[in-house]
């Protein structure tokens, strides 16, 4: 590939992930990757017509990443993506595991967004009516909300193309105006906002949970998940409402709660991605965006489910017009950058809106393979292809595979419990006798 125009700046999404790479500079870990798996007859030629169109059309996988004395750059490059190979492992003994093995071996290979293309697309032939369609990129160029704006158009126009429909015009996937929208952000005196906002809310913030020792970072991630019943929706929903709190604020400190059961600390902090797109022009532009901030739990003298959701949704509500605010920005207000400290071990993530691509003619399901690498803990609660998943996931080097499974049923069993309590039940009797903010403490 080749330069097409003068370079553009980077958000500090991108820099934050290129940052991150040049500390793991052999490490593949800040590799993504997604499967659709379609089930039915598939019109290879149509998908890969459109996938080469829609892949060719999103500008920020075309881009090579230099950093000199001013900052960190990135130049365009000729969107050239090639038709869609197949792999075929229909022959194989077992084709599901074939194809595992060679994501993973995929996955084990290092992409350096300073020489190397962002991303690798092909297909992945199981039998004749079962295929996965398999996109990696690496984090810099794509977060997960920047999947979902890919996949769906990748779905809606194959399907008009198997229709006979016109198709449509692409949308505007320009990174100019996400560029445009941070720089004025900058200079409008949101920026010094938000600044101002992050370091008085942080003055008496928590030290991290600490669950198991602390290991170096790894290039891979181990994982367990649990589909969520019915049911056990309705008991989590029904035990919100009876605290007067949403969904999420009282998953949040039913989490935040586990994590203080199992550190032995009666104040911590956690990081939790945040939606910061909204309001701003990244909101339609597959690009890397997202955030993660940190979000505090303090354990007072009678602890109990209606006291401490409420607790998160306050924190919840002073936040929100601030999560465009970058924690990198605010490590480096902290001056924990230059220590190599963070202010949170785990991050909660919730994610209640479904994501779904369907095509037509095809029984479509997404599949999330990796979202990059994991400090400690990571524990997730998402809807996808209308079913309800737990999902933690875990440092190998911090967490054995029995460790890890033994953590989620763990979670998973607070979870049941917490849902039959009472709103205002203490829950002193539920956690190690001695707790305190035993973790070391940040400046």
């Amino acid at each position: 590939m080749t330069a097409t125009a003068q370079r553009l700046p980077t958000t500090s999404a991108q820099y934050g992930i290129w940052v991150a790479q040049q500390m793991s500079p052999e490490s593949p870990a800040y590799l993504t990757a997604e499967v659709i798996e379609l089930r039915g007859l598939l019109d290879q030629s149509a998908l890969s017509a459109t996938v080469v169109e829609v892949l060719n059309h999103c500008a920020s996988l075309h881009m090579r990443f230099e950093a000199d004395e001013q900052g960190l750059w990135q130049w365009p490059r000729v969107a050239a993506c090639p038709p869609l190979a197949v792999h075929d492992f229909g022959a194989e003994a077992d084709p599901q595991a074939a194809a595992q093995a060679w994501m993973k071996q995929s996955l084990a290979v290092l992409c350096d967004p300073s020489r190397d293309v962002l991303y690798r697309t092909v297909l992945l032939r199981l039998g004749e009516a079962q295929h996965l369609w398999y996109l990696q990129v690496h984090h810099i160029a794509l977060d997960g909300f920047g999947y979902s704006l890919l996949c769906q158009s990748v779905a809606e126009r194959y399907s008009a193309r198997v229709r006979g429909e016109v198709l449509a015009a692409l949308p505007d996937w320009s990174l100019g105006k996400v560029l445009q929208a941070e720089q004025v952000y900058r200079e409008t005196g949101q920026f010094l906002r938000d600044q101002a906002f992050w370091s008085t809310h942080l003055m008496d913030v928590p030290p991290p949970a600490r669950i198991d020792p602390a290991q170096n970072f790894c290039d891979e991630v181990r994982r367990c998940a649990t589909r969520l019943s019915g049911a056990e929706l309705d008991a989590l929903r029904a035990a919100a409402q009876a605290c007067g709190q949403d969904w999420g604020s009282w998953m949040l400190a039913a989490i935040g709660l586990w994590l203080a059961r199992h550190s032995g600390q009666r104040s911590l902090t956690f990081g939790m991605p945040v939606m910061n797109r909204l309001g701003t022009p990244a909101l339609g532009v597959p690009c890397m965006a997202m955030n993660i901030l940190p979000m505090s739990l303090v354990l007072g003298d009678a602890p109990s489910m209606l006291v401490l959701s409420r607790q998160i949704a306050q924190r919840m509500r002073s936040i929100r017009p601030h999560l465009y605010y970058r924690y990198g920005w605010i490590r480096m207000d902290l001056g924990l950058m230059a220590q190599g400290k963070h202010l949170f071990n785990q991050a909660v993530n919730l994610l209640p809106f479904d994501r779904s691509a369907p095509f037509t003619g095809l029984q479509a399901t997404i599949h999330p393979v990796t979202a990059g690498p994991v400090k400690d803990l990571n524990i997730s609660v998402f809807v996808l292809n209308a079913e309800w998943q737990l999902r933690t996931e875990a440092n190998p080097a911090a967490y054995d595979e029995g460790r890890l499974q033994a953590l989620h049923e763990d979670l998973l069993g607070w979870l049941r419990q917490l849902a039959v309590l009472p709103a205002q039940q203490g829950l002193d009797a539920l956690l190690p006798q001695g707790m305190g903010a035993s973790a070391e403490a940040l400046p």
